[in-house]
């Protein structure tokens, strides 16, 4: 048995482009299949850990409401619109509610988002006993603002916005960074930057004037936050302020970022009971909607499993073509080496010692892809996860899938063996007399 083999490894690296090629087409269909499961099962687990710190329901403009959890929880959609202040003050006041967190978009500094809320949005956790989610690794958080009657006067609230200083006397324009967002964007405490109006990169035209001071930057939390940069909701108005004059107010006020607006209520109810409550009077009303997070991302994970599941035919079929192309190679290799073959048995080698040998050499073919397919695959997945990761700031772990084992060594060795049955057919039925003495 090890003489079959040795002789089968020294045929496989007497002809290297007939081996190299069908084990590459091998490797290829392993790894796609094993690059696919890993990501699906790494972006799962990335988006649970991503949404854990954000209650249990989300409210926002009537619309998408997948759309509304997207963008107000992982960042990763446009915001549907934006809903009246007074929806999270009555929020924050209601009885039913533990807490409750505003959001407000609508800027951005070199494509990170910066968010308008307040304090309570440090306090955000993944269940009740742990400690926040969001904390700080240097800095403190921005100022408290009290006062929200910032539209009494326009005029005078245009004059200050040529006053920067003002502004900051007040205590607006105050900076958190994410984690995330104070490495790619080079800042530190103390330093200012400035932003532009929307979701990415603007055009000079949308840029805001209004320096905003860093005051702290936050610890890793594991979410899309990462990646944004938090200042008080106040700050957010009042560079989004409308003068009342202007004869495009009734239509600017309802843009992102408008003043006395919020975007999304991150809310987490006191109890089960107050939930549902909550749940039914914002799906029969006609202000904004309510969405749970859970239920959504539940159907998003059902979008990643019907993806997988395409994917993963997409594999099987190459792994197809990898066996058609193994069996090929294999076939020629036999019929190329009938001569030799029939000295072998000349010389006294057994049928069996024949078939043997070439069922080694697809065995080993299959292997060598099988080993390769694991390098590519795991490869694969970790670029594209640290590439996502990189892009969204939503973790992807990546883990071994024990389930996954036994099926992606199985299922190339038995192609293997398959695809050498017709060659060490034909090698075992070679006719030695006819092959040493041809007429």
């Amino acid at each position: 048995m090890i003489y079959d083999m040795a002789v089968a490894w020294r045929n496989l690296h007497a002809r290297p482009i007939q081996t190299a090629i069908p084990a590459l087409v091998i490797a290829l269909a392993l790894a796609l299949s094993l690059a696919v499961a890993m990501l699906s099962d790494g972006a799962k687990e990335g988006i649970i850990q991503a949404s854990d710190p954000f209650g249990v329901m989300v409210i926002g403009a009537k619309g998408s409401s997948q759309q509304l959890v997207l963008s107000s929880i992982l960042l990763q959609d446009d915001p549907i619109g934006n809903i009246p202040y007074t929806i999270y003050d009555d929020l924050e006041h209601d009885e039913r509610v533990q807490l409750a967190v505003p959001l407000a978009f609508g800027d951005n500094v070199a494509g990170a988002r910066l968010i308008g809320t307040n304090h309570d949005f440090f306090e955000l956790r993944t269940s009740r006993s742990a400690p926040p989610a969001f904390q700080l690794a240097d800095g403190r958080l921005f100022a408290v603002v009290e006062d929200h009657e910032h539209e009494e006067d326009a005029e005078h609230d245009a004059e200050e916005h040529e006053e920067g200083d003002e502004h900051h006397d007040e205590g607006l324009f105050e900076a958190v960074l994410g984690a995330t967002a104070a490495k790619d964007l080079g800042l530190k405490v103390g330093d200012q930057f400035e932003t532009t109006h929307g979701f990415g990169e603007g055009i000079a035209t949308d840029h805001h004037h209004e320096p905003y001071t860093v005051v702290g930057i936050l610890k890793p939390s594991g979410t899309a936050y990462d990646g944004a940069a938090f200042t008080q909701i106040e700050s957010v108005w009042h560079v989004h302020e409308v003068d009342p004059n202007d004869s495009l107010a009734p239509y600017m006020g309802e843009r992102l970022g408008a003043s006395d607006q919020v975007t999304a209520v991150l809310v987490l109810p006191a109890s089960f009971a107050g939930q549902n409550q909550i749940y039914q009077e914002f799906y029969t009303g006609t202000e904004a909607q309510a969405a749970f997070p859970g239920t959504e991302l539940t159907d998003l994970f059902e979008l990643i499993d019907q993806a997988q599941e395409i994917l993963g035919l997409i594999g099987y079929m190459v792994l197809g073509i990898a066996a058609l192309t193994v069996f090929l190679s294999m076939y020629n290799a036999t019929v190329a080496r009938e001569h030799a073959i029939a000295v072998m048995r000349g010389l006294g080698s057994s049928p069996a010692h024949v078939v043997r040998i070439v069922l080694f050499e697809t065995l080993f073919v299959t292997l060598l892809g099988a080993i390769l397919g694991r390098v590519i695959g795991y490869g694969a997945a970790q670029v594209v996860a640290d590439a996502y990761s990189a892009r969204s700031a939503i973790p992807v772990p990546l883990r071994l899938l024990p389930e996954w084992e036994a099926l992606l060594w199985a299922l190339p060795l038995g192609v293997g063996a398959l695809a050498g049955l017709v060659p060490a057919a034909l090698a075992y039925r070679v006719n030695v007399v006819e092959k040493l003495f041809p007429s």
